[in-house]
């Protein structure tokens, strides 16, 4: 999971927490409404659950989704991107499918004759979308709303319209949700009519939520309000003879129990107002419309906070500029307040929710957001509260996570394996290739991490000693080497193996997915050797790659050590500068160093081991860790810790530890450290340089881990993927 850090504004308002229920100034700003551009959807939910509203923006071709999370002082908590799992997504809904207590996400396509929701209340986990099962041809939208009559309950059901049917192409469908289930058929009927911008909206203050929408007719657009609270749509009001391409956003800017639409056509001036009227008791009709000319083109329009009544949030041309509106619902607007994207950026949209509003932007050549800025009004104007970088849209590969870890934890209760007095070495053959490696047990237990004061060569960064605690696991009695690495470097090179050693199909689908290095520009080895020498010059976010890609295939969860671990596997229970002694002269028998390598890498497994049967921990490359690099200990002093684990909050440093065949003994004792440098990667001739190589660092390397207790699918992630691999 990534979380990008949004910087707040000085002197702005402090952070409360609002419940996002439906505010009396703006009827568009409760939870599950979503609007739309040319390329994104922009959405509003409480996907956690914690009261707090929540903002979704999905990619509509690529089927990327991003979600935000609120947080208690108002800003925004942003993820990795997700994947619907389908592409050119028609129509997006929010909605309580799972859980009275918390929306989750629809999904539609057409063309893929699909409908899918998925759970969104884990942060660091993104479930696979479940499909539903349709008997209509070309879902165009669905909406996730409570359908009355026979079998209703709390979670909201399901509104399907779909277009590719025969012989009357259009279709609506009520479907039941059982639980979870959406599949049982509440009523399906012709329409005369397309209908796309579905949302679900309480257009009268304290009344139910009706279904409204636009509707494609033979003669333009028409937009309809539709109660489905008897377990059938019945049509309570319509607004015809709009312009094809019409939007709208809802509001009650007069203050009055019932709302006004507005609508527009991206790319005109105009704004239209229509007011709902009631002439009678459970009697809907709109009221004639009022234009105004707002003199520049229209991109979206939004309804945002401002105070006890709503203002107009418009974005002009290309996303050049926005102005905040006052409006009345009856005399033109007027604008309080010109905002402008940063400089080479456009404005890609905006959503509003119960007391701040979010602009998204983006460089012009983009084709999505990539920044935000929320705004919350003050008083006389709207101030920036926070800002920064959206999460990526970049391609990734967290959602091949849920299905390796289930494999993980199939594979662990067949092995049987549960207790460290059951943990016995092994070798392992990767699954359709000819690679194999060792793993050795490493018993849990307790040791003092860093070194004294007194050791020769000690260095400050590797004290104040540490009492740590360290659960069992299982570390490579090697070095990884170009054998197991190339294998995970080239996929077609390992594509061609299979049809001499065949794998399972699900095996290879989830392994292929995972995310592998891109080509080096040279050959890595630098003309060293290859076969039986430890791969090197790969960047940490390979190292962790090669552990996610390597679990996939194998069933087995292995990841980096952290720099605890490592130093604990190093000592093997003792307590001397080296796992042999305090002896430097003994080093030539343990490892390669500059008096004895010849100043490059050497075989693997050529010198003795350490207590605990692994080799080259004192030397031959420098190894990979997954903390951050700290210029001490001093955070973790003075008390036990259990497992610990500096998570990394930037590129660099990270830490490498155990010497290399270019350092002299000191730098090889078990305490010794190395952060990582950007220099590493100096003579890259890429640009943007590489997240996978360092060309400049032919003395990194790394060994594997695997816990004895597998962690959650959400930590896996964690430690697969730091979510600062770029420079």
């Amino acid at each position: 999971m990534t979380s990008l850090t949004m910087r707040k504004m000085r002197n702005s308002p402090s952070g409360r927490v609002w419940v996002a229920a439906l505010g009396l100034w703006g009827a568009a700003t409760a939870c599950g409404f979503v609007g739309e551009t040319g390329r994104e959807y922009f959405g509003t939910g409480d996907f956690d659950g914690d009261g707090r509203q929540d903002v979704v923006i999905l990619d509509r071709t690529s089927g990327k989704y991003r979600l935000g999370y609120g947080t208690a002082e108002g800003a925004i908590y942003w993820v990795d991107h997700r994947l619907a799992e389908v592409k050119d997504v028609s129509g997006l809904s929010v909605g309580k499918l799972l859980d009275p207590q918390r929306d989750a996400l629809v999904f539609a396509a057409a063309d893929a004759n699909l409908v899918s929701f998925v759970d969104a209340s884990n942060r660091g986990v993104a479930p696979k979308p479940t499909p539903v099962m349709l008997t209509v041809l070309g879902p165009k939208t669905a909406l996730a709303v409570d359908i009355g009559g026979a079998g209703n309950t709390p979670l909201h059901d399901l509104l399907v319209a779909s277009i590719y049917n025969a012989p009357s192409p259009n279709k609506l469908s009520l479907i039941r949700n059982q639980a979870g289930t959406i599949e049982t058929p509440i009523a399906e009927v012709d329409t005369d009519a397309e209908l796309v911008q579905v949302n679900r909206v309480a257009l009268k203050a304290g009344g139910p939520e009706w279904v409204v929408g636009m509707w494609l007719t033979d003669t333009g657009m028409a937009f309809r309000v539709h109660d489905v609270q008897n377990g059938a749509a019945r049509l309570l009001a319509e607004r015809p003879g709009l312009a094809p391409g019409s939007q709208y956003v809802v509001g009650r800017f007069r203050g009055q129990p019932l709302a006004e639409v507005l609508f527009y056509v991206p790319g005109d001036n105009s704004l239209h107002v229509n007011a709902l009227e009631e002439p009678s008791a459970g009697t809907l009709r709109f009221a004639a419309a009022k234009s105004f000319d707002l003199g520049q083109p229209i991109k979206q329009v939004v309804t945002a906070p401002r105070g006890q009544a709503p203002q107009l949030l418009v974005l002009f041309g290309k996303g050049e500029t926005a102005e905040a509106y006052r409006l009345d619902g009856v005399n033109p607007p007027v604008s309080f307040q010109k905002l402008a994207p940063r400089t080479g950026d456009l404005f890609f949209g905006a959503v509003g929710l119960e007391q701040t509003f979010v602009l998204c932007s983006a460089a012009d050549y983009e084709k999505f957001s990539t920044y935000q800025q929320t705004y919350q009004f003050t008083g006389t104007t709207n101030e920036v509260r926070f800002y920064g970088a959206l999460a990526s849209m970049a391609d990734n590969d967290n959602f091949t996570v849920p299905d390796i870890h289930k494999r993980i934890v199939e594979v662990l209760g067949q092995e049987g394996v549960k207790a460290a007095a059951e943990m016995r070495p092994y070798t392992n053959a990767i699954p359709g290739t000819k690679s194999s490696y060792l793993m050795v047990p490493i018993p849990g237990g307790e040791y003092l991490m860093g070194s004294p004061t007194q050791e020769a060569e000690r260095q400050d960064d590797e004290g104040p000693q540490v009492r740590v605690k360290i659960e069992p696991f299982w570390m490579g009695k090697y070095e990884v080497g170009w054998n197991e690495y190339e294998v995970f470097m080239y996929p077609d090179d390992e594509k061609k193996l299979r049809s001499e050693m065949p794998t399972e199909d699900y095996v290879n689908q989830v392994s292929d997915a995972v995310t592998r290095p891109s080509k080096p520009y040279t050959d890595m080895s630098f003309g060293w050797g290859k076969d039986g020498y430890p791969a090197i010059s790969m960047s940490q976010h390979a190292a962790n790659k090669f552990c996610h890609w390597l679990s996939a295939k194998t069933g087995h969860f292995y990841r980096l050590p952290t720099e605890a671990e490592w130093e604990y596997a190093c000592r093997a229970g003792t307590t001397a500068p080296y796992s042999f002694g305090a002896d430097a002269g003994k080093l030539h028998e343990y490892g390669w160093f500059e008096d004895n390598s010849d100043l490059r890498y050497q075989k693997i497994g050529k010198k003795k081991p350490n207590p605990w049967g692994l080799h080259d921990m004192h030397g031959n490359v420098w190894e990979w860790c997954l903390d951050q690099y700290a210029d001490s200990y001093q955070a973790w002093a003075g008390q036990l810790q259990s497992e610990p684990w500096n998570r990394a909050t930037k590129p660099y440093p990270h830490v490498t530890r155990g010497g290399s065949y270019d350092d002299p003994a000191g730098f090889l004792r078990s305490a010794a450290r190395r952060p990582s440098d950007r220099a590493w990667k100096m003579r890259d001739p890429q640009l943007p340089k590489s997240v996978w190589w360092l060309t400049d660092a032919q003395f990194v390397g790394f060994r594997i881990v695997r816990p004895l207790k597998v962690p959650s699918a959400a930590e896996l992630q964690k430690y697969w993927s730091s979510g600062v691999e770029r420079d």
